[in-house]
């Protein structure tokens, strides 16, 4: 849920009144939108230079202390306790809000709950929390965990599996074990990979967490389409994701995955991003990671402590070894036995970017001996295409794939013409087809539909009489495509129903006939032309005409961590004035003259700014000091009051006596004293 999804569902009212801050004018009028500002790091670095103090410092406690978790007002009050008062707290908070920092929804009972995105928190991290000292040069190290060749390779193979073997589902909606099991075998993800992650699912005393994890990519592209006990592959959604680069498809992976496994700890949170940060190739300590978080104190310093290998095994475990099983980051050893780990595809400014993808055209090496050698360059499309009619034996830095009778069997019965099939490979192939495989093909590919299985509608007649009424109907001739025999006619299945009119009207009743789904050039005839675009898209390894985009939505097989993607975003953003019930029910001189007041006066101020977690400016010894009471309380015949010096962040205790002149000092409102 980054940025653009909070801005979709964003209500049109608090969108003007974001766009209505001054701080956006000049962006603007220079035809910006709010998702090119938010996503902009100059721009928002000057949005922070010209925040108060107070929202500096809000901004910097939601950073620092909760990060992209949702969180309610009475948690980030006490954490602004020891720096400011409440209302300061407050005020600060509003002013984020007001600037599309933070997004506020109301739960149904009315609660407020907010929230930052973490693409917000990523462009925070450097802003607020500068780089450290690195720990050394470049790290020699030895590699020791790698994934398999990427996720979007691995769902390719899911896909082409469900193709072939469409997914059935039992009564309660679970996949047939025998099918999952196939599925298991195919997966090269590792369930030890996912324990630590704490994602929970549908299924759980079923499903692995292999499988878990590729039903959530699936679902959230929307490449399944469930029907009743059957889960087909959408055909046009398929064609649209496979006319996206690999290095396309990785970033849109990498979108949907953060906000399903993003650790809770803030600390954490600092650290996935902090490692997206890193340049891809080179590897990075884990020592370097924990300095780092040390100094900006989102780790105690005792943390260290025997290399860190606690906070280092946490992070491994809740965030690294899935990215790992994926295939995008890689884990090795220094020569001292210290934990280092690199980018084999690193997530950029706008998704993955990586020197081994290559988004071209690449191509393969038909072998005489039907061995098609597939390197990682040529498209998935391509793939998807050629697997059609050839057996997928094995993938490395270059996939084999078999051709036999078999597999061309099948890539004829997928709809595919030998022409087509011999045509991809050409088209594909280094040094073309060799002539041995072009003849072998043709002769595969020659008995094919000579004689072949049809499902046909019957039009039978019982006696001569009906037979010959039907001859006569001149209109019907057209609706009849062969006749078999004296009485049996073969009817076209898109001429059923005029047929059966015609019959009605000549005083004949043949009924409905409920056309089997099995047909398919009737039941499904509908269906397969709304597909066939896209069908025809990937055989042709063109790109949709309006090149498709997924745009992972917020409900997936995966069950969200929280909540907050249900509940209704507020409508818009209170004024400063109505943080202060009944502000107009106190004297106004309480907030505009310094003076000294009678001590039961003064008393009520104190009670007044506690209520609203205010401060109050104080004479105290000569020394003008700004106070946020915290405590008032009886002592020996008079009153003190306990509360945090803001100037020295400090906390103090006073009597009645010992403070002079008095006003109360609200945010916002009268900062000046």
């Amino acid at each position: 849920m980054n940025h653009a999804y909070f801005l979709t569902r964003m209500p049109q009212t608090l969108r003007l009144q974001i766009e209505a801050e001054s701080v956006y004018a000049p962006w603007l009028k220079q035809g910006e939108t709010l998702e090119r500002i938010f996503a902009n790091p100059a721009i928002m670095e000057t949005v922070y230079n010209q925040m108060t103090l107070r929202e500096r410092k809000v901004l910097r406690l939601i950073v620092s202390c909760i990060g992209c978790e949702p969180f309610d007002a009475a948690r980030l009050e006490k954490l602004a306790q020891p720096v400011m008062s409440g209302a300061d707290a407050k005020v600060g908070f509003l002013l984020l809000l007001r600037k599309g920092i933070c997004y506020t929804f109301r739960k149904s009972w009315g609660e407020h709950v907010y929230v930052m995105s973490p693409d917000a928190l990523a462009l925070w991290q450097p802003i607020l929390l500068e780089e450290t000292a690195a720990s050394g040069g470049e790290t020699a190290a030895e590699l020791t965990v790698t994934g398999g060749a990427g996720l979007a390779r691995e769902l390719f193979h899911t896909l082409v599996f469900i193709r072939d073997h469409p997914i059935r589902l039992t009564k309660s909606g679970a996949l047939h074990k025998r099918q999952l099991q196939k599925l298991v075998e195919l997966s090269s993800l590792q369930d030890e990979w996912f324990t630590g992650t704490g994602i929970k699912y549908a299924y759980a005393d079923t499903y692995p967490y292999s499988i878990a994890v590729i039903l959530e990519f699936l679902t959230r592209l929307g490449l399944l389409d469930k029907q009743g006990e059957e889960m087909p592959l959408k055909d046009s959604a398929v064609s649209g994701w496979l006319s996206l680069s690999e290095e396309e498809q990785t970033a849109v992976l990498y979108r949907i995955w953060q906000p399903v496994a993003f650790p809770g700890a803030v600390w954490l949170q600092h650290a996935a991003l902090w490692l997206e940060r890193r340049q891809e190739g080179q590897w990075i300590q884990a020592a370097e990671l924990l300095q780092w978080l040390i100094a900006h104190q989102l780790v105690h310093a005792d943390a260290a402590e025997g290399d860190g290998a606690a906070v280092v095994d946490m992070l491994e475990r809740q965030w690294l070894f899935p990215l790992i099983a994926f295939g995008w980051l890689e884990k090795g050893e220094t020569a001292t036995g210290k934990a280092c780990y690199r980018w084999r595809i690193r997530p950029g400014k706008d998704g993955f970017s990586s020197d081994e993808v290559d988004a071209g055209e690449g191509r393969w090496y038909v072998q005489p001996d039907f061995e098609v050698l597939v390197p990682s360059d040529v498209t998935l499309a391509a793939r998807w295409e050629l697997s059609y009619f050839a057996d997928h034996i094995k993938s490395d830095h270059v996939s084999i794939y078999k051709l036999s009778k078999e597999s061309v069997q099948r890539g004829l019965e997928s709809g595919r013409s030998l022409e087509e099939m011999a045509g991809l490979l050409a088209d594909h192939a280094h040094y073309g087809l060799p002539d041995n495989v072009q003849l072998t093909l043709e002769q595969w590919a020659k008995p094919f539909g000579r004689l072949q299985f049809e499902q046909a509608v019957l039009l039978r007649c019982r006696d001569q009489e009906a037979a010959d009424t039907v001859r006569k109907l001149t209109a019907a001739a057209d609706c009849l495509a062969e006749e078999l025999g004296e009485r049996v006619w073969i009817v076209r299945p898109d001429q059923i129903n005029r047929l059966t009119g015609l019959l009605d009207k000549a005083g004949w009743m043949p009924g409905k006939l409920a056309i089997s789904s099995g047909n398919p050039a009737a039941a499904s005839h509908s269906s397969e032309a709304e597909e066939e675009g896209g069908k025809e898209n990937i055989r042709s390894g063109k790109a949709p005409e309006e090149p498709w985009r997924p745009e992972p939505g917020d409900k997936g097989f995966i069950y969200a961590r929280h909540a907050i993607g249900y509940f209704e975003m507020e409508q818009r953003l209170p004024n400063v004035a109505e943080l202060y019930p009944d502000l107009n029910g106190i004297p106004t001189g309480w907030m505009k003259d310094y003076r000294t007041y009678h001590a039961s006066t003064r008393r009520e101020m104190v009670e007044k700014a506690m209520e609203w977690k205010a401060a109050l400016q104080v004479r105290h010894n000569g020394k003008d000091r700004l106070i946020a009471p915290r405590k008032l309380q009886e002592t020996r015949g008079t009153w003190s009051m306990t509360g945090l010096d803001q100037a020295e962040l400090q906390e103090v205790c006073w009597l009645a006596d010992d403070v002079q002149e008095m006003k109360i000092i609200l945010p916002g409102i009268n900062d000046k004293y």
